[in-house]
């Protein structure tokens, strides 16, 4: 994906409104910190078992959170596909949005520039 003003600004947007903010993710960051502290003088295999453990936990967090305000950005979430995947509004209705966020997670120009943004908040 290009990083576009279009899609630059849906990104702000789109956090904006979601509320992820640098209170949330230093939250997310105090959750990794604690695996390391709860990982200490274990087992390799507990500290996996804690790290697996730990991972449903942000995931849970990062997905009430999304949830909760989910219905506020649809619209630009729609709009944000449409760019992102270079397809009209209308298709972008109707993506898997689970194979969407997947391809998104996996895309380095993109969570490279949300975690250049995270640093600089």
């Amino acid at each position: 994906m290009k990083l576009t003003i279009d899609s630059i600004c849906l990104i702000s947007k789109i956090t904006d409104k979601i509320q992820i903010d640098k209170d949330f993710i230093k939250e997310m960051f105090e959750y990794s910190k604690s695996v390391k502290e709860k990982s200490k003088g274990k087992s390799e295999e507990e500290a996996k078992e804690i790290a697996e453990s730990l991972q449903k936990e942000i995931g849970v967090q990062v997905v009430l959170k999304l949830g909760t305000k989910l219905y506020e950005v649809r619209d630009e979430l729609i709009e944000f596909i449409s760019v992102y995947k270079e397809i009209p509004k209308e298709e972008a209705q109707k993506i898997d949005v689970v194979e969407f966020v997947k391809e998104v997670i996996n895309d380095k120009g993109l969570t490279s520039f949300l975690k250049n943004q995270v640093i600089s908040k």
